[in-house]
């Protein structure tokens, strides 16, 4: 089932990468490979979609994600035998934030399979299935375009194992000029997190289970795994 989002008129046609896709080059990453499907769904989105998750035990690497020697195949990504989580980073300065909100803005993804895509925590879009070496295309609508912040954003997706080709490439674009200076890839501005336990005594960082993460004025347990 495919998640509340707008469809892109096929007659779009100039556009501007906010989070590049293959065609532009390999983007950066943080990547986590899961045991089984059932431990995919058991995960919410608190634990690893969101813009406060430690990454310590990701692996750094490349995009695309990919099992065969094919277009996609930057980093390869055993599909017949685990799931995968994916975290982008990007940041916006609150120029490029206010000027993004008058845009229309468009996830592409090429999926193989099962993709639920998350921006900073929250869902914006999932289908079931693959579509081979295709590109949906999904607009954003405005609540889903409200979910942008000033500084450090995240867009993440999860993908299911399953026994045939699997790969991953997706992106963020949008019609008209716009100046992506220092957007992807770049350092991020983010507020830094502290960490407690569930007594709320402070820690220096999360250690396996439960604890409690707070950014700003903003607090909420996480489970790191």
């Amino acid at each position: 089932m495919t998640f509340a989002c707008g469809v892109l008129n096929a007659q779009e046609s100039e556009r501007t990468m906010l989070l590049r896709t293959l065609s532009d080059g390999p983007w950066l990453c943080a990547y986590y490979l899961l045991n089984s499907n059932d431990e995919l769904s058991s995960l919410s989105p608190a634990e690893w979609a969101g813009r406060c998750v430690d990454e310590e035990e990701w692996i750094q690497g490349e995009g695309p994600l990919s099992n065969s020697p094919d277009q996609f195949k930057t980093t390869e990504w055993g599909s017949q035998l685990q799931p995968l989580l994916v975290r982008r980073h990007f940041t916006l300065t609150e120029g490029q934030l206010n000027e993004l909100l008058t845009k229309t803005i468009v996830l592409t993804c090429s999926y193989d399979e099962n993709p639920k895509v998350y921006l900073n925590g929250s869902l914006i879009w999932s289908t079931s299935g693959w579509n081979d070496n295709d590109y949906a295309n999904f607009v954003l609508i405005p609540r889903q375009k409200r979910l942008f912040v000033v500084g450090d954003n995240v867009l993440a997706v999860s993908l299911s194992q399953g026994s045939g080709g699997g790969h991953i490439d997706y992106g963020l674009y949008f019609n008209g000029s716009f100046s992506t200076s220092g957007v992807e890839n770049a350092d991020t501005e983010k507020a830094p997190c502290h960490y407690y336990n569930l007594t709320g005594q402070p820690v220096s960082a999360p250690g396996k289970g439960v604890g409690i993460v707070r950014r700003g004025a903003v607090a909420k347990k996480i489970i790191r795994f």
